[in-house]
């Protein structure tokens, strides 16, 4: 865990130690009360322990960074390089005239205790992307430091009434468009969910872009390229210039919301924090699927629905119900050159263990990567399974099997640092809209993606019988 997760930690425990002593006011605690201490206990002690140690960790680095610094222990230790840095991310903050290296530096530097060392490349990327929207860059640095890690925290669990001044100061800052909490940022999963944590096998492969200045959608550049010619001397040159799109990728409005009786919430230790992480899974789940088979009107357009719009980008297989050698070369064929170097094979399991069943009937085309448990390439390209990819198999209809071509060409917009979970103390029940005695918690972001050029793409369908 990182420090601010210790520390977040720590206080969850102390404020449900001291509702439990307040609850059992002078008399002698009962024996599942008494269990429930003794394990609050044990945590408030490792707890300590961990974040004493790691306070130290910090120590000793800060020390090593400072001019001169030496490593403790005995003897002269190691004489440290001569850096002149500004230790506390914040102190950026009051500075007005700070350059937009400066801002995405000190948010980098705001994260790195915090955020896991596999997802910091990632988010070095896209702070360095985003520094000259200053606003974004400041309230990302803002939401990293422990007073509103503090204040967030007491917020999510309903513990408004003990805020301090200086934390309802950051909270009044730090609200988004619609006056709600943001995430602090080490606990955004827009901001620090990375391809590798992710089970969205799409936005592995897509293009994400990133949007921080209110925009509600993506606007890109398409061409076909300029087409060059052969001509005679002094032959006038014909004109080349290509034709332009411009895509539009709008961001689309997702939101979950989870639910528990006041008892649940007096009972359950650190119910918020283990509702945030189920928040973030949700997140990944569901665009997962939009990536993959989104209808686009109110959901994101997913890429296997884009590509079987377009009759062009279909590929119709020999034999119903059925995937043979010459549909897998026909899929390969079809996609245009300058897309198929790049392309990847992405399917459902349903349909890749499909492929993988002909066996040695394809051993004298292929290599017998077909025919081992996870078959990784088809004719030389990768190979990804998604269960998020179409499954549905009729034979009154063109279902979509797999997909191959160049995934650049499928742009997924982010709206990092955008993801707010709202606390709402008290529902009301509908039968006479009073309340029953449940609070919940309120997810919210945006998300969007399609394809910027379908030609870039076949679809294997299977052919119908009807």
């Amino acid at each position: 865990m990182t420090l601010e997760q210790l520390r977040a930690l720590l206080a969850s425990t102390e404020a449900s130690m001291r509702e439990l002593h307040t609850a059992a006011e002078a008399r002698s605690l009962d024996e599942t009360e008494q269990a429930a201490w003794d394990a609050l206990v044990v945590t408030l002690e490792d707890t300590r322990s961990k974040i004493a140690v790691m306070v130290e960790r910090n120590r000793v680095a800060d020390s090593l960074a400072a001019p001169g610094g030496t490593e403790p222990g005995e003897g002269t230790g190691r004489t440290a390089p001569n850096l002149n840095l500004t230790r506390d991310p914040m102190e950026v903050m009051d500075d007005r005239s700070a350059t937009a290296r400066q801002l995405a530096d000190a948010a980098v530097r705001s994260l790195e205790a915090q955020v896991p060392a596999e997802s910091m490349p990632h988010v070095r990327s896209l702070l360095n992307r985003h520094s000259s929207d200053r606003d974004w860059a400041r309230g990302v640095i803002l939401r990293s430091g422990d007073t509103y890690a503090q204040a967030w925290w007491k917020l999510i669990n309903g513990r408004e009434f003990a805020l301090t001044a200086e934390e309802r100061t950051v909270l009044g800052v730090s609200t988004n468009a619609n006056g709600k909490f943001l995430l602090p940022t080490h606990l955004d999963p827009s901001i620090i969910l990375t391809s590798a944590a992710s089970t969205n096998e799409i936005r592995k492969l897509a293009r994400v872009v990133t949007l921080t200045d209110g925009q509600p959608a993506w606007n890109g550049v398409t061409s076909a390229g300029v087409t060059a010619s052969w001509d005679g001397e002094v032959v006038e040159v014909s004109d080349d210039t290509p034709t332009f799109g411009q895509p539009s990728i709008p961001t689309i409005r997702a939101q979950a919301f989870c639910q528990a009786s006041y008892s649940a919430t007096e009972d359950i230790a650190n119910l918020a924090p283990d509702l945030l992480m189920m928040f973030a899974d949700a997140k990944d789940r569901l665009e997962g699927a939009a990536h993959a088979t989104g209808a686009g009107t109110t959901v994101p357009m997913g890429v296997f629905t884009a590509v079987a719009a377009v009759t062009a980008s279909r590929v119709v297989s020999t034999t119903a119900a059925a995937i043979g050698l010459v549909d897998i070369h026909a899929a390969y064929r079809a996609v245009p050159t300058r897309y198929r170097a790049g392309s990847t094979w992405v399917g459902n399991p349903l349909y890749i263990l499909a492929v993988k069943a002909l066996g040695t009937a394809l051993s004298a085309s292929y290599s017998g990567d077909l025919r081992d448990p996870a078959a990784s390439v088809i004719l030389g390209k990768p190979v990804v399974e998604s269960d998020d990819a179409p499954a549905t198999q009729t034979t009154t209809a063109l279902d979509q099997e797999i997909l191959v071509g160049d995934f650049s060409q499928f742009v997924i917009v982010d709206r990092p640092a955008g993801m707010a979970v709202e606390y709402i103390p008290n529902l009301f029940n509908t039968a006479n809209n009073l309340p029953d005695g449940r609070r919940g918690w309120y997810a919210t972001w945006r998300n969007g993606s399609d394809v910027t050029n379908v030609d870039a793409f076949r679809l294997l369908v299977d052919k119908t019988t009807a």
